[in-house]
């Protein structure tokens, strides 16, 4: 059975400004892949991520998801994936309950109740969903724009540095019980990171960005500790 492209980034450029992030950077994602790239801040990761979900356009290139194009087909690439960012696009002043029937209001056909009982229990929210956002941790306001993002029931989950920030606690159970039993082998992954040992435990393919451009790709497990050497040394060298 040939293994279908959930993810396509055809020598992709952006720049702001004067200030070039990505250059001709290439990238191919099989679906259900939970692909991991590793990179020091301010090395284009967000910038990435935010192509994938069509909130920048690329300068050059194209990004194809599902087989959609990301400039000819934005809304329908929104409708497929999920997205979590560095800010949680919640509304404080709102409920996590509230929050989370506004936004599936965008989404009428799936199973609210169904969907909802579900993450809440594996992300551990339950005690906190009624609470208003504003009185959330960050760590509960990151778990609850996870849940967020998968309430529609996405099949390409987008995650930029979804561990940044969060306890120890908190990252297990990401590690432990979001990754295992939702994720699952279900869902396509592309998700960002500086921290190594989070990439280890979630990755089935990993690579490096750097200079702009994607390097040290790869899907075998033994080949994850020298890819993450490498991502160490690029750190020291830019200390």
């Amino acid at each position: 059975m040939i293994e279908k492209n959930s993810i396509e980034i055809n020598n992709v450029s952006k720049s702001f400004g004067a200030n070039p992030i990505l250059n001709d950077c290439f990238l191919t994602i099989k679906s259900s892949e939970r692909y991991v790239l590793l990179g020091s801040n301010g090395s284009g990761k967000t910038t990435l991520a935010k192509l994938l979900t069509t909130l920048y356009t690329p300068d050059k290139g194209e990004i194809i998801i599902n087989g959609y194009n990301s400039d000819k087909d934005s809304e329908k690439i929104r409708s497929l994936i999920g997205y979590v960012g560095h800010n949680s696009l919640l509304y404080g002043d709102l409920s996590g309950y509230d929050n989370l029937r506004f936004f599936c209001s965008f989404y009428p056909d799936i199973d609210f109740k169904k969907q909802f009982e579900y993450l809440a229990e594996i992300l551990n929210l339950s005690h906190l969903i009624n609470q208003k956002v504003a009185k959330l941790s960050h760590g509960e306001k990151k778990r609850l724009s996870i849940m967020k993002a998968m309430m529609s029931n996405p099949s390409v989950l987008i995650m930029d540095e979804p561990d940044a920030g969060l306890d120890a606690n908190s990252i297990n159970n990401l590690t432990e019980n979001f990754f295992p039993k939702v994720i699952n082998g279900n869902i396509t992954v592309f998700l960002t990171t500086h921290n190594s040992d989070f990439a280890l435990s979630v990755a089935s393919t990993m690579g490096i960005l750097q200079s702009g451009k994607i390097e040290s790709q790869t899907q075998d497990i033994q080949q994850f500790s020298k890819v993450i050497r490498k991502y160490q040394l690029i750190n020291e060298s830019v200390l």
